[in-house]
């Protein structure tokens, strides 16, 4: 059954490259088994000064065009408010139902509003975020997507009940957290189980150093003492990077040093099998509008790979993370409870670490089929 054509643009970079790629993949799994044909335009950073728009390339089944990553300030003007390449793709296709923008900006979102009224096209916006942008210009933007835009459109395809909660009583919305596809040959890696007496932290992601707390966990570390044993692997940054965010952590890191590994960026095959031979992913993220309106697609990776999480409660955590079930909560407020509980945890034995690694492997609870019946509903009250 073919029911038409859904154009998902947005500044993903397919297949890979970025949190946005894999969740924009998986929810087109689950329009394509609800029978449209998803068609994507991302961005390209490797693409030719010369061009810029790429030939189409198939990822997973779908057509994927690319549009050049913007450099010079002309490039960024035009990126930030022309539609002339999505016009001109959509040319190529035939009963173009939908346009799902991927937290798209304010002057092409604006025009491509227009464009899909003419056209009798439904707009859908998928709203992942909602930074506290300090820049002027992106501020202007992003406040005015989210508070006025996105109220006018079709529905939104929310990825938090923060988000959902806020725009549901102006317009269509659902909840669809980031998903995987359990079939993927990547997640049918084999843990390695670990025998030693050590427990094996791993953090991986790009923390900057307002988004994720990596401090407070290597200060948590280092007050435990020298009995406790623990290593902990850092994916994403370098050793410098580290301490280029917190300079006053040198010591700290040098005492650690046989402890606190850092691995810098890897690619992410290799940093699903860090994290599937990990003991527990931690990571710490404060309870601020930027993390709750978002959610940690490192967890619902962490989750399908079998490791229990260690973190913070924020976004929609909560419904998903059973204290000593799959992983544990921690307070970002209180430097003893994460003392006390990283003790706790260091002193699981093999036996118990491996339970909870079973109840993350049983979960299937972030593979896109769960959510085909509900998207089912919602497009089909967008569509009418």
């Amino acid at each position: 059954m073919h029911r038409g054509t859904i154009l998902y643009i947005g500044g993903f970079e397919l297949p890979d490259k970025d949190a946005a790629a894999h969740r924009v993949l998986s929810n087109a799994k689950i329009f394509r088994k609800l029978g449209y044909n998803v068609v994507f335009i991302d961005v390209d950073r490797s693409l030719e000064k010369k061009l810029e728009i790429s030939n189409v390339k198939n990822i997973q089944g779908f057509d994927c065009w690319s549009r050049k990553f913007p450099q010079s300030k002309i490039e960024w003007l035009k990126y930030l408010v022309s539609i002339n390449y999505i016009k001109e793709i959509a040319k190529k296709y035939n009963n173009i139902k939908a346009v799902i923008c991927y937290n798209y900006q304010v002057g092409a979102l604006l025009k491509l509003k227009k464009y899909c009224n003419k056209n009798n096209i439904k707009l859908i916006s998928d709203c992942t975020e909602w930074y506290e942008d300090k820049r002027l210009v992106k501020k202007i933007d992003t406040n005015i997507r989210m508070k006025y835009i996105n109220k006018k459109i079709d529905g939104i395809i929310c990825i938090s009940s923060y988000l959902s909660n806020y725009y549901k009583d102006s317009i269509e919305t659902i909840i669809i957290p980031p998903l995987i596809d359990i079939e993927e040959k990547k997640w049918e890696l084999q843990h390695s189980k670990n025998i030693s007496n050590t427990i094996n932290f791993i953090y991986s992601g790009t923390p900057g150093k307002h988004k994720d707390k990596l401090n407070l966990v290597v200060e948590a570390l280092s007050n435990l003492g020298t009995k406790f044993s623990f290593t902990f692997k850092i994916i994403g940054i370098t050793k410098q990077q580290y301490l280029n965010y917190y300079p006053e952590h040198k010591a700290i890191i040098v005492r650690l040093e046989n402890s606190v590994l850092f691995l810098g960026k890897v690619t992410h095959i290799e940093s699903i099998e860090y994290v599937q031979n990990a003991d527990f992913v931690i990571f710490i993220r404060e309870d601020k509008r930027v993390n709750n309106a978002g959610f940690p697609t490192k967890f619902v990776e962490s989750i399908t790979c079998g490791t229990p999480v260690i973190t913070t409660k924020t976004s929609d955590l909560f419904k998903y993370l059973i204290e000593g079930e799959n992983g544990f909560f921690l307070n970002i407020n209180n430097k003893e409870q994460i003392q006390s509980l990283l003790r706790k945890v260091i002193g699981m034995n093999n036996n118990e670490v491996m339970e909870m690694k079973r109840n993350c492997v049983e979960s299937t609870t972030f593979h896109y089929q769960n959510y085909v019946e509900n998207t089912g509903d919602f497009l089909s009250k967008v569509m009418k």
